[in-house]
Formats: structure tokens, sequence, C-alpha cells
């Protein structure tokens, strides 16, 4: 057979590939159409290998949420119960993000670390708001004195009372009431001051929320790509396996030689380390999920997927990309971390006020009014009552106000650091999650073209290798070439994903709007 007749039977051959394969995977427009447009001649290929079919690169993966039907390890000795997982009380088996964020709001340890702050910088301000309101107190007392009789009466107590030495009883009941009337606003100043730190805690607790939906959105997102690692592996398994089985055939056939046996072997033992490599990490994932939402390490939760993978008829959701001036503008606006900062300054400075006013006169307010006994059987009583007010100047306290306003200076320019410290972080964070974020998207793009051409690639190679124009390690090489492609394209599917969440949290917007 002469070579154009032989170029002629691979193209045919290729074209016959595509036609039968057709309900299992897509190819570009471009490629079919150079194939199709190719003549087929009428002459056969002198030396037909086995009839075996051609193994079709797979386009589609079947929808997670189901778990693992396969042992672990899927090759070698099963260990029982080690995928098994048990299921947790109020806790669906599938769940989506959102319903994984809220189960991670309930269950957090951290946010009720933070929540116990919050209440107790709450306590902080009713305790700093006490000396701003009027102190009441009643005191009601008796008394049962004895005296011996020791001599002629004299003066005041038991003897006063009866003339002689002997027992008495004494009944006493009063009220007073104080008030502070002036202090230069120095109390005004503190309580305004532990308000802002509520605030700031407040702020606090709520960046909380957001890291633990993030944290929540990272597991749910890296389990569902090593569930999607183990499904692509698991396929090239079963294609290498299928084309080693060829190659078997034509042996058998006489049309190849015995050495490609082994050839054809390794990448199947290759694909099946690489399987269990990735059961480990699917594994490894799940408990890493469940633990992000406060559940056992053990408890088997499955996320449901949000995206298509290796879906050429669909498009994968994003969110649209702002400059960056937009969002740090947004992330300024939104983070709570950065406004706790911000009262965390403004608590300062009132502080530093407050402890200035320590230079300030006082003025208290105060009155009381009572009963007191005045027979020895505690009968008698008769009331008294005051009223009056007090100026107290501080001339000296030991250096103790001194003292107060350097350190409430010293912890505002720590608040002032820590503010500047912040928006360098919220500024690099934005930064960097717009670079992830286009990158991500970037990488999709190119994937989903990596893998239409490999599929391109090994379908060629494919109807070559069939006709006996093309070698056994070439053929291996475009199986290699769609693998690196399968596994690219999940892990920027993914990947996409993460770093849209990081926008959304370096933003502050990931706890309202957790998904894209």
């Amino acid at each position: 057979m002469d070579r154009m007749g032989r170029l002629g039977t691979v193209f045919a051959l290729a074209a016959f590939a595509l036609a039968s394969a057709g309900t299992v995977f897509s190819v570009p427009r471009e490629a079919a159409a150079r194939l199709k447009a190719t003549p087929a001649p009428s002459a056969a290929p002198s030396a037909a290998p086995s009839a075996t079919a051609v193994p079709s690169p797979l386009i589609t993966l079947a929808p997670l949420g189901q778990g693992s039907p396969i042992p672990y390890p899927a090759y070698g000795t099963p260990v029982p119960g080690v995928n098994a997982g048990i299921s947790a009380p109020n806790v669906p088996q599938q769940i989506t993000l959102q319903q994984a964020i809220a189960i991670g709001f309930a269950r957090s340890p951290s946010l009720a670390l933070a929540r116990a702050d919050v209440g107790v910088q709450a306590a902080a301000v009713r305790l700093a708001r006490a000396g701003l309101l009027p102190s009441f107190q009643g005191n009601a007392s008796t008394t049962y004195s004895y005296q011996q009789n020791g001599g002629a009466a004299s003066g005041s107590g038991a003897a006063g009372r009866g003339g002689l030495g002997g027992a008495y009883t004494t009944n006493s009941l009063s009220g007073s009431l104080q008030q502070l009337i002036f202090d230069g606003g120095k109390l005004a100043l503190s309580v305004r001051s532990a308000q802002r730190s509520e605030t700031a805690l407040a702020d606090t607790y709520l960046r909380d929320l957001q890291t633990v939906a993030f944290n929540v959105a990272t597991a749910y997102y890296n389990y569902l790509a090593a569930e999607r690692t183990t499904q692509v592996d698991l396929q090239i398994v079963k294609n290498n396996q299928v084309q080693e089985d060829l190659v078997r055939a034509q042996v058998a056939a006489g049309t190849t030689a015995r050495a490609d046996i082994a050839t054809a072997e390794l990448p199947v033992a290759q694909a099946r380390v690489a399987v269990v490599k990735a059961q480990g990490a699917e594994l490894a994932a799940q408990a890493a999920f469940a633990n992000a939402m406060g559940l056992d390490a053990n408890v088997n939760v499955q996320p449901i997927d949000d995206t298509q993978v290796l879906s050429a008829n669909s498009q994968i959701s994003t969110l649209p990309i702002p400059s960056y001036d937009t969002a740090v503008k947004r992330a300024l606006a939104l983070r709570p971390d950065y406004d706790s900062s911000l009262q965390s300054v403004e608590s300062a400075k009132l502080g530093l006020a407050s402890a200035k006013r320590g230079y300030f006169p006082t003025i208290t307010a105060s009155g009381n009014y009572g009963d007191t006994s005045t027979s020895v059987g505690g009968g008698a009583l008769r009331n008294a009552g005051s009223v009056g007010a007090a100026l107290n100047f501080p001339i000296f306290n030991q250096g103790i106000t001194a003292a107060d306003i350097a350190q409430s200076k010293a912890q505002l320019d720590a608040a002032q650091a820590n503010l500047q410290t912040e928006l360098l972080g919220v500024q690099l964070n934005v930064k960097q999650a717009l670079t992830n974020l286009v990158s991500a998207r970037s990488q999709l793009d190119q994937t989903q073209a990596e893998y239409n051409e490999a599929i391109t690639v090994l379908q060629s190679t494919q109807a070559q290798y069939k006709a006996g124009v093309t070698t056994l390690p070439l053929l291996l090489n475009s199986e290699t070439g769609l693998t690196q492609a399968l596994t690219d394209q999940v892990t920027a599917v993914y990947n996409l994903r993460q770093a849209e969440q990081g926008y959304l949290y370096a933003v502050g917007a990931n706890y309202d709007n957790p998904k894209p």
C-alpha cells in the first residue's frame, strides 16, 4: 500500500471513531470538519489489527453527593469501615453550601467564644455607666447589749440609759442617697469609650462569622474537588485497561510485538496508584469538611455540587471582576475587622480624654434619714436626717492621674498602629483575591481548550495506531495528555470556586452572599 493509501485509511478510521463515539463525547467543530473533509480511499490496510474497540475519552462525570461506592483502598486489601462514616443527628446527608455554613454557625466553638467576649464587654459598659446613676442604700439594725453594774451612773452607755448597769436593746433604721454632680465629664467619656469597645468586639464577632463561612466554603469545594479527582482517576484506569486489552488482542492477532504488553501495563499500574492516593485525599477532605462545620470528623456529609465539570455546553458562572479601587472601597465599607480597628481608635481617644479629666474637681451630693431607739427596750424611736454636698480637689494623688494619661496615650498609639496594619492587610487581601480570581478564570478557559485539543489528539492517535501507522508510546503519550487535561480542568473548576470565595471574604461579603 502506498503512502497516500495508508494516510487515507488513518483519516477514515479517525472519522469512524468520531462517529461511533458521538454519544459519549464532543469534539471541536474545526477538528471534526477537518476529519470529515478528508476523502477515504477504498484501499484497506494490509495487516488489520483486532476488532477490539478503541477506548473513547470521557467528557462528563457522574453526579456527586452519593459518597464513594468503591472500597478503600480500591486496589489491594480493603480496610472495612474506614470510609463508612456515621450520620449526625439533625444533619442531612446531602447539604448545600448555605446549609453547611448554617451548621458551622450553630456548632462553631470559636463563635461561642466570640459571643462570650461581646457579653463580657456589654457588662463592662453597664459597669462604667453605674457611676453616672445615683446610689441609694438602706440600713436596718438591732443590737442587744449587756454591761455588768459597776457603780454610780455617769456618762453614756448602759449606765446612762438606766442609771445602773444591765441589758438594753438598740434599734435603727436609715437610708442614704448619694449622687455625682460634676466630675468634668470623666465618667461620661469612660462610658462612651466602653461602648466603642463593645462595638469593636461585635465587629470582631461578625468577622468570625465570615471566617467560619469562608472555612466551610473552602472545605466544601476541597471535598468536591477531591471527589472529582477520584472519579477522573478511576476513568483513567478504565481507559488504560481498555487500551491494555487492545494491545493484548493485537499481540494475539500477531500484528504487534509481545513487548508492547508491558508498555501498556505500566499506565494501568500508575493509574491505580493515583486512584489510591486520590481516595486518601478524598477521605481527608471529607473529615476536614465535617470538622469545619463543628462536626465529628467521622460524620459522613456529602456536599451538593453546584458546578458542571467537563461540559462543553454549559458556562460556569462566576463573579464580576471590579477594579482594584472599587474593590478596596467596598472592602473598607464592609469589612467588620477594619471597622473594629476604627472603633478601637475611637475608644482609645475617649479613654485618653477621660484620663485627662482626672485633674478636674468633683462635686458629690449626699443625704440620709433614719430612726434610732433611745430607750432600754429598743423603743422611743427618734428620727434624724442630713443633706450635704462635697467638693473635692485632686491636689495630689501620688501621680495616678499622670500615669493614667500616659497609659491612655500609649493605648491610642497602639490602636492607631493596628488600624494602619489593618488597612494594609485589607489592601493586600483585595489585591491578592482579585489576582487569584482573574487567574482562576483564565486558567479555566485555557483548561477547557486544553481538554478539547487533548481529545482531538487522542482520537487521531488511536485511529493511527489501529491502522498500524504509529507506535504504542505515541498512543500512550496522547493518553497522558488527556489525563493531564482532565486533571487540569477539574482543578481549574474548583480553583475558580475557591477564588470566588476568597474574593468575597477579602471584601467582607461572603457571609451575606456565600454563593456567587
